[in-house]
């Protein structure tokens, strides 16, 4: 039972993060209508701002809170220079302007940081804390106190605030929502550097403990859309169970099967999702009205 209970532990410390970066493209989606696959390339940049930051003497939780900004700046530029110019255009042509993004960020950050992996250096990376015979890091602690607060945080910046109804309102019908004075595109901006800013965060969070390379990127996106799909696309709730339930799933496997089976147990579930509950388990299918 402790192995079973260390197991899921660490499951959900993997799934908060999965939440995070999947809270961010699902945000993302449902206002741009855009599936940025270059998702998880701001995760790698979060991860290499706070090793650059701790390595010039920033202390490990300030260099968390700083990824969130450089994240959201660089997201900035992005949108300006690689979206705003298209979004007249059809969505896919954005979608593959995401996949530019990705290859460029990238290589750039192998350019600056070399393509071997690093570990970000945190007091709490080597302490455990022991319950009920269960030894937990408390960078794990950290990484799911974290994620939970950031991912309760922007729920209710969305269901509560002026601006979070601004963005459902965009994400539901822009054209309507222009006509009600939305400034439509200035949410999109806001909403874009909101999500990959998120992200950045779990880089962060995830660079003690796990090696932070380039193309870290491409696997964090991979999932990211497996939570996505599995929770719905564009349902902000469904994006942080559906992170539970796929880090769970894939510590389970790791832990009782083989780890070199992980991600195909991974995508097994995404394929039945598909086949079976297209919409996700968290959205309602609705009728069309004739």
């Amino acid at each position: 039972m402790s192995e079973l209970a260390q197991t899921i532990v660490n499951g959900l410390a993997v799934g908060t993060l999965y939440s995070l970066i999947a809270l961010g493209l699902t945000l993302i989606y449902g206002v741009m209508n855009l599936s940025n696959f270059a998702q998880g390339e701001f995760a790698m940049i979060g991860g290499f701002a706070a090793l650059y930051l701790v390595n010039h003497g920033v202390s490990y939780p300030v260099a968390v809170i700083l990824s969130f900004g450089v994240a959201g700046i660089i997201g900035f530029i992005v949108h300006l220079l690689a979206y705003h110019p298209l979004r007249k255009s059809e969505h896919i042509n954005m979608m593959l302007s995401s996949l530019g993004v990705s290859l460029f960020l990238v290589n750039l950050a192998q350019y600056l940081f070399s393509p071997n992996p690093q570990v970000v250096d945190s007091p709490l990376a080597g302490r455990n804390l022991e319950v009920f015979g269960i030894f937990i890091s408390q960078q794990r602690i950290l990484i799911v106190a974290v994620s939970l607060v950031l991912c309760g945080l922007t729920y209710m910046l969305l269901e509560y605030t002026r601006f979070g109804r601004a963005v459902r309102a965009a994400s539901l019908d822009p054209d309507t929502a222009t006509l009600y004075g939305i400034p439509t595109r200035r949410i999109s901006f806001m909403t874009f550097v909101l999500g990959v800013a998120l992200t950045g965060v779990a880089g962060a969070l995830i660079a003690p403990v796990y090696n932070i390379y380039p193309y870290m990127g491409v696997s964090l996106t991979t999932k990211a859309f497996v939570v996505v799909v599995l929770g719905g696309m564009g349902n902000v709730v469904g994006a942080i169970v559906g992170g539970l339930i796929v880090g769970l799933i894939e510590s389970l496997a790791g832990g009782y099967i083989s780890s070199g089976f992980q991600d195909a147990i991974v995508f097994g579930v995404l394929f039945l999702v598909l086949v079976f509950r297209p919409q996700g388990i968290l959205t309602k299918v609705q009728g069309e009205k004739v």
